[in-house]
């Protein structure tokens, strides 16, 4: 079975993913030093952002953009874990380049493979979460390819992460790493096939459907993305305050 693309999903699924990247390094570049309690809460901030924000609402706002012709719906637990997975690979990704006080190039490449891994396990444990009348199948080629192209991204977005200081590189940084993010999601979608199987029930009274999980991811990105800015904003305030 062939779909189509929603459009203005897919925009949508890029201006998520640059918003929570720029959110993500902002975050990260409040870090000084992960012994302090508050550092370690903007670890988790970053990774969160970058995780949940720029990667995993990205990849299903994108996964909803494509319209298949049949009801497609989504098991909650199985794509509630995908967040997790998202969440803590970022984290480790992150922990582990930013608690060197010089990047050694072996330490980047190292976490980004882990991060890398854990955007491909994101994504196919969020395909895994999909239910409809039929069997997915993905091209083990595609697979492949999307897996080096999530850790080669990852890899840029840590150096990007660490390299960035000014409003507009993180900016610029924020909108390499959403197109690389969006590389990642849509090839390997481009893997996807899908095989009717009419025998199959797919909806299931613990299953959402689309259009709400669309809705929902939305909503709640830009929330908490926007709640984490304004945390470090607030942060500044007082410190142009004194300054004065």
């Amino acid at each position: 079975m062939t779909g189509t693309f929603d459009m203005a999903l897919v925009a949508v699924s890029y201006a998520i993913s640059v918003f929570g990247s720029y959110t993500g390094l902002v975050l990260a570049g409040q870090i000084l030093n992960l012994r302090n309690t508050m550092d370690r809460t903007w670890l988790v901030f970053a990774a969160v952002a970058l995780g949940g924000g720029a990667i995993w609402s990205t990849h299903f706002i994108g996964m909803l953009a494509y319209q298949p012709p049949i009801t497609v719906t989504y098991d909650p637990i199985i794509t509630v874990a995908s967040l997790v997975a998202a969440v803590v690979f970022v984290g480790v990704g992150l922990y582990l380049v930013i608690r060197q006080a010089r990047m050694k190039f072996a330490t980047l490449a190292g976490a980004g493979v882990i991060m890398g891994l854990g955007v491909a396990a994101m994504h196919y444990t969020g395909m895994a979460a999909m239910r409809f009348a039929g069997e997915p199948h993905h091209n083990q080629t595609i697979v492949a390819i999307s897996i080096v192209i999530a850790i080669v991204a990852s890899i840029a977005a840590l150096w990007i992460a660490l390299r960035v200081r000014t409003t507009w590189d993180k900016l610029m940084g924020a909108s390499v790493m959403g197109v690389a993010v969006c590389g990642v999601h849509y090839t390997a979608m481009y893997g996807l096939s899908m095989t009717l199987d009419a025998t199959t029930i797919p909806v299931e009274p613990s299953t959402i459907v689309a259009n709400e999980l669309a809705r929902y991811i939305v909503v709640a990105t830009i929330a908490v993305l926007a709640v984490a800015l304004l945390s470090v904003f607030g942060k500044e305030i007082p410190r142009l305050g004194e300054n004065k």
